[in-house]
C-alpha cells in the first residue's frame, strides 16, 4: 500500500515537473507511406514544390509550431496524429503548448526530403507510450475500465501512475495491472495480457424488442427485433431505438449457464396532438377507417397521417380528411358538416308509380333539377280496359263489323319549379304536353278498328314531395289534362264510349334521386 501511494505521489510531482519538458521520443521516415506524395492529400509549399509530412503522435491537442526561416506549409488535425507539412531541407522545429511548456529548435536526425512521410511521437513529460497486446488477435481492450480498441493498441500514451488492462474476446478475457513511473526506459513499454476461457461464467442471451426496433449494445446496432448472443455473467444495459422516437433503455442481469431471455422496452414513438372541433359537436368519428374517436377532446397520437371520418344523422357524412400530427405540436382544426338536403336544388331522379284515372297504368318517370328547375319525362303503360267499342260501317248503311276495346298509354313531358317547404316536403308545381295513345283488342268480330288513335293534352298540376330518406321521394303528382287535338279514330272513339281525352289524374309512386 505505501508503495503504491508513493508511486501516485511520485506521478504528480514529475507531471508538474514535466509540465515543461516536452521532449521528442522517436523520429524517423515511413518508408511506404506515400501520404505526402498522393493526391488530395500532397501539399506545396511557397516555392510550388512538394512538402514534406510529418505525422505526430501526441498525448494531447493544442500544439503549435515554429520552422523558423523556412517555416511552416500547414498543420491538419486527424484521428490520433497531428499532420504537420514542413518545407523540403527543413532543418528544425520548435514545439508549443500553453500547459506542457516548449521545446525550442529540436533539430531533425535524419534530411527532410519533399514528397515524403516521417513519423515523430511527443511525450509531454508526464507519462510513457505502451504498446498493449493480448493473446487472442482483435481482443477487445479496456483500460481503466474505458474501452480504447481492439488490440493491438499501439503507442497508447499514459499518465505515471497504476493502470489496468483488460482484454476480452468471444469467452476469453484476462486482466492485468501495471504502473509507469519516470524510471521506466523512456522507450516504448510492451504490454501483453494473458486471457483464459471464462465459458463457465457466460450465458446465453436473447433480446427482444417489439415493431422490429433497433438494439445497440456498447455503442453498436447488433440487431433489429431481436438479438441472439453469449455475456459473461453480470448486468448490462441495451437501448432501443426506431426512426422518430425516443430511445429506451433496458437494463438486465446475465446468469452463467442459462438461456436469458431479455424482453427490451421498445423506443417511444415522438407524439402530438389533434385537437378537432366538429359543428355540430356529437358527430361520430373514426380514424384511419374503423377506429372509433372521441373529437369533443384533444388526443395524443403519434406522429404520421391521419384519415377522418365524420358522420351525424340529418348532416352530409366527411370522410378521408388527412391530418398530419407533427412532434410536440398540435394541429387543430374546425370542420362544420352541411345538414342533408332532402329536397334537392340539383339532382337526376328515376322513378315509378300508379296513375289513378280512366283507363290508369302503372308510370315510369325520369328527370333532372336544375337550381330547382325540373324537367320530367314520364311514361304510362295503360292497364286498365275501356268499355266495349262497337263499330260501324260509315256508307250509310250502318253494317255491324266489330267490338273493339281499348287501353291508353301516355307519354307526358312536364316542366316544374321545385319549392321547398321544410326539410323533406317539397312541391313542383307543373305545366305539361301529353300525348295519349289507344291501343284496341277485338272483343267480338274479326278486324281491329281504331288501334293507334291518338289525341294530344295540356296538362296543369303539382307534385307533392316526402323524403323520409336522404335519396328518396315519396311522391303524390295530382293533375288535369285537357284534349287539344284528338285524330279521327280518337274522336270516333270518344263518341262512342266513356273514353275521353285528358281529365283528372292522380299519381302515386317512389323516387330516387341522385
Amino acid at each position: 500500500m505505501k508503495k503504491y501511494l508513493l508511486s501516485i505521489l511520485l506521478a504528480f510531482v514529475t507531471a508538474g515537473v514535466g509540465a515543461q519538458n516536452i521532449k521528442v521520443t522517436k523520429f524517423g521516415r515511413l518508408e511506404r507511406d506515400m501520404t505526402a506524395n498522393t493526391h488530395g492529400t500532397q501539399k506545396l509549399d511557397q516555392n510550388g514544390e512538394k512538402a514534406a509530412l510529418i505525422k505526430i503522435q501526441a498525448p494531447d491537442r493544442g500544439f503549435t509550431f515554429n520552422g523558423g526561416s523556412l517555416g511552416i506549409v500547414a498543420s491538419e488535425e486527424h484521428d490520433g496524429e497531428i499532420w504537420l507539412y514542413v518545407p523540403r531541407r527543413a532543418k528544425r522545429l520548435t514545439i508549443q503548448h500553453k500547459d506542457y511548456g516548449v521545446l525550442r529548435e529540436y533539430f531533425y536526425p535524419v534530411p527532410i526530403d519533399g514528397a515524403r512521410t516521417y513519423e515523430m511521437y511527443l511525450d509531454i513529460g508526464i507519462g510513457r507510450y505502451v504498446t498493449i497486446n493480448a493473446e487472442r488477435a482483435n481482443s477487445t481492450i479496456y483500460i481503466d475500465g474505458e474501452r480504447v480498441g481492439q488490440s493491438p493498441i499501439n503507442h497508447k500514451y499514459l499518465n505515471y501512475g497504476r493502470h489496468t488492462v483488460r482484454a476480452l474476446k468471444d469467452r476469453y478475457e484476462g486482466e492485468t495491472s501495471f504502473i509507469i513511473t519516470t524510471e521506466d526506459d523512456p522507450g516504448l513499454r510492451l504490454i501483453n495480457v494473458e486471457q483464459r476461457d471464462m465459458s463457465d461464467h457466460f450465458g446465453d442471451v436473447t433480446v427482444n424488442v417489439e415493431n422490429k426496433a433497433e438494439i445497440w449494445f456498447e455503442g453498436k446496432n447488433v440487431g433489429n427485433g431481436s438479438w441472439q448472443t453469449q455475456l459473461r455473467e453480470g448486468s448490462y444495459t441495451v437501448e432501443t431505438r426506431k426512426v422518430d422516437c425516443d430511445p429506451e433503455k433496458t437494463s438486465f442481469t446475465v446468469v452463467a449457464k442459462t438461456n436469458n431471455i431479455v424482453q427490451a422496452a421498445p423506443p417511444t414513438p415522438h407524439t402530438g396532438r389533434l385537437s378537432l372541433y366538429t359543428r355540430p359537436r356529437n358527430a361520430v368519428a373514426t380514424i384511419n377507417g374503423t377506429d372509433p374517436i372521441d373529437l369533443t377532446e384533444s388526443h395524443t397520437l403519434p406522429i404520421g397521417t391521419y384519415q377522418i371520418n365524420l358522420s351525424r344523422k340529418g348532416y352530409v357524412s366527411k370522410s378521408g380528411l388527412e391530418y398530419k400530427v407533427n412532434h410536440n405540436q398540435t394541429t387543430r382544426d374546425t370542420i362544420t358538416l352541411e345538414r342533408v338536403q332532402y329536397i334537392k336544388s340539383q339532382a337526376f331522379y328515376f322513378g315509378a308509380g300508379y296513375t289513378f284515372r280512366s283507363l290508369g297504368g302503372i308510370t315510369a318517370l325520369a328527370g333532372v333539377t336544375y337550381r330547382n328547375f325540373d324537367f320530367q319525362v314520364s311514361y304510362t303503360f295503360g292497364l286498365g280496359k275501356s268499355d266495349d267499342v262497337p263499330w260501324y260501317s260509315t256508307d250509310g248503311n250502318d253494317t255491324y263489323l266489330s267490338t273493339i276495346s281499348y287501353k291508353r298509354s301516355t307519354l307526358a313531358f312536364k316542366l316544374g319549379y321545385q319549392f321547398v317547404l321544410t326539410e323533406r316536403i317539397g312541391i313542383v308545381p307543373q305545366l305539361g304536353y301529353e300525348i295519349e295513345r289507344l291501343s284496341g283488342t277485338v272483343e267480338n268480330g274479326t278486324n281491329l278498328y281504331g288501334d293507334g288513335a291518338a289525341a294530344n293534352c295540356l296538362s296543369f298540376g303539382a307534385k307533392l314531395l316526402y323524403a323520409p330518406l336522404e335519396r328518396l321521394y315519396i311522391f303524390a303528382n295530382p293533375a288535369y289534362s285537357v284534349g287539344i287535338s284528338k285524330d279521327d279514330n280518337f274522336e270516333r272513339i270518344a263518341d262512342n264510349s266513356d273514353i275521353s281525352a285528358g281529365g283528372f289524374m292522380m299519381t302515386l309512386g317512389a323516387i330516387f334521386n341522385f
